[in-house]
C-alpha cells in the first residue's frame, strides 16, 4: 500500500486515517455486505486512487455535500484530506448511514456530518459551496435535484464513467445556465473523467 503516489498523494497522518477507513469498511462488509471488494489493495486502487483527484481541487473553508455516499466516497475521503471544509454525505441506505457515522466517530472527523434521506427536489438539507458525486445518478438528475441547495458560485464536482455517456448526459443540462468542464482522468481500471459544472455569469 506503500507505493510512490500513495506516498505522494497523502501526507502520514492521511495515510494513517485512510488505512484505518479501508480496515473498517472491510470488517463491517463481512457481515453488511455494502460494497464489492476483495481486500485493501482494490479499495485503495479502484476507490481511494480513483476520488483523489477531486482533493487538489477542493478549495478550503467550502461547504461540500457529498450525494449518495455509500460507503464513504468519495465524500469520507475528502473529509480525511480537507479539515478545513465542512463536509455534509447524503445516503438513503439506514445500514451505511449507520457505517458513515460509525466511520466518523472512530476516525474523528469532526468536520462531517450524515443525512439519512432519499434526495428530492423539494429537499431541505442546506446550500452548499461544492456538489460532488460518484456513480449516483446522470447529471441533468443531480442538477434537478440540488435546485434548493445551490448559490450562484456553487460548483459540480462529478466523477463520471465513459466519455459518449457523459456528453450525452450533459447534452440535456440548461447550457444557457451553465458551463462545464470535462477532465478527462488517468485511471487503469475505469474510464474516468472529472466533470465541473458552474453557473454562467
Amino acid at each position: 500500500m506503500h507505493d510512490a503516489a500513495y506516498q505522494k498523494t497523502f501526507n502520514r497522518p492521511q495515510q494513517e486515517k485512510i488505512e484505518k477507513y479501508i480496515e473498517l469498511a472491510i470488517e463491517f462488509n463481512k457481515t453488511h455486505n455494502i460494497f464489492v471488494r476483495r481486500d485493501k489493495e482494490e479499495i485503495l486502487d479502484k476507490d481511494i486512487f480513483d476520488c483523489s483527484p477531486l482533493i487538489k481541487i477542493i478549495e478550503p473553508n467550502k461547504s461540500i455535500v457529498d450525494l449518495g455516499s455509500g460507503g464513504g466516497l468519495p465524500g469520507v475521503l475528502l473529509s480525511i484530506t480537507n479539515p478545513k471544509n465542512q463536509i455534509t454525505l447524503i445516503e438513503s441506505s439506514h445500514k451505511k448511514c449507520y457505517f458513515l457515522k460509525s466511520l466518523i466517530h472512530d476516525l474523528e472527523l469532526t468536520n462531517t456530518k450524515v443525512i439519512n434521506t432519499t434526495l428530492t427536489e423539494k429537499n431541505d438539507i442546506g446550500v452548499f459551496d461544492i456538489i460532488t458525486a460518484r456513480a449516483f445518478a446522470p447529471i441533468e438528475k443531480i442538477i434537478r435535484l440540488t435546485k434548493n441547495n445551490t448559490h450562484k458560485q456553487s460548483i459540480y464536482y462529478l466523477l463520471k464513467g465513459k466519455d459518449k455517456k457523459t456528453i450525452d448526459e450533459l447534452k440535456v443540462i440548461n447550457q444557457k445556465k451553465y458551463n462545464y468542464e470535462i477532465i478527462k482522468l488517468n485511471n487503469k481500471y475505469f474510464d474516468r473523467s472529472l466533470v465541473v459544472i458552474k453557473e454562467n455569469e
